[in-house]
């Protein structure tokens, strides 16, 4: 007894080791794709920029842990297929089988690892990702807001100093001097003015920190407009200065990298936790109550719904409705009114009904734009979990598949898998959609993906662990085999009855 513990407790540790190698591998393969993805995509936003190391190696770190939801159940289907494919080619299922190890006992030791991956999956979900987004979305914000690099190109205004627009006619070798340059200056207080200066050459010299640039400006002038001057509308005055030499100094702080306030964009709902969700759904139903209850002591001025009142309230009402009705000769109230009166009784029925009608139909959108709202909290909701259930459901598909196929390496996996994970991520997001506009409850399309692959696994599962491949399994097939059979048999025996 003790020997078969030690048995299968070595087959477990080598089973383990087989699948954790082309796990960890696949997994920094596919979150290297998956950066070049975002790099690729956000390239045009960050170069040019002048962004520090520091503030990229941020932005990386953080779209890391964004990646790995994506990396995940592409690394767990070629991890499966590749382990059980190397292992079923090489015949060490069949010597597991043979000493009394079936498939679904060979499938333990990685499924209890799945199982832990799953609830670390939701953990990482939960808190890291939240987190990980809301720096990754307020850094993209800086990124975006940050103008270039100081840099002058010859013949071109450069605009995106605040209060300035420079042109050089041209920049010498020592990248310093500067030929023909024109600087417009606009001043931002109340005078509003603009000055214009012009000079034939001059230097240009950063500060050590970057953030002055001093210019030195030879035999130039300086036009400044007289804003404060009487008439000024009428007759534009300015004044005219000419320099041999004058030195001017320009702020470049406007081009520094500020940091946004991550509390604005922290309520978008991708970047919660489980328990902000929750406070957040819990909010939309207090509201949505408190609006159809006061919708409801707005109504019952109008509107008396049977059944609604007690016998005693009933009974007070019938009493008032007899006293108002009581001295009426006419059936219809309005004929009780003279003629010249009836009309703007009408027209201000009918404006107050209207004005009914649109308060209902002003809560109806009300309540309609607060549901489609907050579709969104409950998807990302459903997602976080529906996720970490992902990690089990598609083991129990790549595993059993890699022992059926029994291809081991790296290319049939790595086709199978990129097959599997492209049907998936379709009818995950095809899921998402559905549940966010409204098609179908939100649940249902969270889980739709869950709901696909739960029976796929079972079956194929179960096939793989009775040694049946899904050859000659097909219905359909087998049904148009046996129709084309029938069919030339009568076909034969047509023929032989005619001759």
């Amino acid at each position: 007894m003790k020997g078969n513990f030690l048995k299968l407790k070595k087959v477990d540790i080598l089973l383990l080791r087989s699948y954790v190698g082309p796990f960890a591998v696949t997994f920094f393969l596919s979150m290297f794709l998956f950066l070049m993805q975002f790099l690729w995509k956000y390239i045009d936003e960050l170069v040019g920029k002048g962004i520090s190391n520091d503030i990229l190696a941020q932005l990386i770190f953080y779209s890391l842990a964004d990646l790995v939801p994506m990396a995940m159940p592409l690394t767990i289907m070629v991890a499966g297929l590749m382990t059980f494919g190397n292992l079923s080619e090489s015949f060490e299922l069949v010597a597991m089988k043979s000493n009394g190890i079936s498939l679904l006992r060979a499938l333990r030791p990685i499924f209890i690892l799945m199982c832990c991956l799953a609830v670390m999956n939701f953990l990482f979900l939960n808190y890291v990702i939240p987190k990980a987004k809301l720096e990754q979305a307020g850094l993209m914000i800086d990124v975006r807001q940050k103008k270039p690099t100081f840099n002058l190109a010859e013949g071109v205004f450069y605009h995106n100093i605040e209060g300035f627009a420079i042109r050089v006619g041209k920049k010498e070798a020592d990248n310093q001097t500067v030929r023909d340059v024109l600087i417009y200056e606009y001043k931002k207080d109340d005078s509003k003015r603009l000055n214009v200066l012009r000079a034939e050459w001059g230097t240009m010299i950063l500060s050590p920190d970057q953030t002055v640039l001093n210019f030195t400006l030879h035999n130039g002038v300086r036009y400044e407009e007289m804003t404060n001057a009487p008439e000024y509308r009428k007759t534009h005055p300015f004044n005219q200065m000419y320099f041999e030499k004058q030195r001017m100094q320009i702020d470049l702080s406007s081009l520094d990298f500020t940091f946004s306030d991550r509390d604005l964009i922290a309520s978008d709902y991708r970047l919660q936790n489980v328990s902000q969700l929750l406070k957040v759904i819990d909010t939309f139903h207090l509201k949505c109550a408190s609006l159809r209850d006061d919708n409801s002591k707005y109504l019952g001025k109008y509107i008396h719904a049977p059944g609604v009142m007690t016998q005693d309230t009933g009974l007070q009402q019938y009493r008032r409705n007899a006293a108002v009705f009581e001295g009426l000769k006419e059936t219809q109230i309005i004929k009780n009114f003279p003629q010249a009166q009836r009309a703007t009784i009408v027209a201000a029925a009918l404006n107050h009904a209207r004005s009914v009608k649109g308060t209902e139909e002003g809560l109806f959108t009300s309540l309609d734009f607060e549901e489609t709202d907050v579709d969104l909290y409950r998807s990302e909701l459903h997602k976080k979990f529906a996720f970490s259930i992902l990690v089990i459901l598609l083991f129990l598909i790549s595993a059993p598949l890699g022992a059926i196929i029994r291809k081991g390496g790296i290319g049939m996996p790595l086709v199978i898998s990129v097959i599997l994970f492209v049907l998936f991520y379709a009818v995950n997001l095809t899921g998402e959609k559905m549940g966010k506009e409204g098609i179908v409850p939100v649940w249902i399309g969270s889980w739709m993906s869950s709901m696909l692959l739960l029976p796929i696994g079972l079956v194929i599962t179960y096939r793989a662990s009775i040694d049946k491949s899904f050859q000659g399994s097909n219905p359909m097939m087998n049904a148009f085999k046996g129709w084309r059979s029938r069919w030339l048999l009568r076909r034969k025996k047509s023929d032989n009855s005619a001759t």
